[in-house]
């Protein structure tokens, strides 16, 4: 391990200085966002997961598509280019 730090020169040890500071401070500044998360009053969309597993044990959503969920409709249908939604 010795070996191939000897060879390196003052220019690569300050890449590898710069790599380092620019990691540890993308790694603070995710760490400082995730701070607010659990907090009221956060933007930060939280789910309940005990409600969740009681609608899929219930079976609620079985065979249903999501209150977003639009299928794209073929242009041949639409009279147009393909649009999501069926707008053209």
């Amino acid at each position: 391990m010795i070996q191939p730090l000897r060879h390196l020169h003052r220019r690569e040890l300050g890449f590898l200085g710069l790599i380092g500071l620019t990691g540890l401070l993308i790694g603070l500044h995710l760490g400082s966002g995730l701070e607010g998360v659990g907090m009221a009053g956060s933007t930060w969309r939280a789910i309940d997961r005990a409600a969740l597993e009681r609608r899929i044990e219930a079976g609620d959503l079985r065979d249903r598509e999501a209150d977003w969920f639009r299928p794209a409709v073929s242009p041949d249908a639409a009279g147009g280019p393909l649009a999501p939604g069926g707008t053209p």
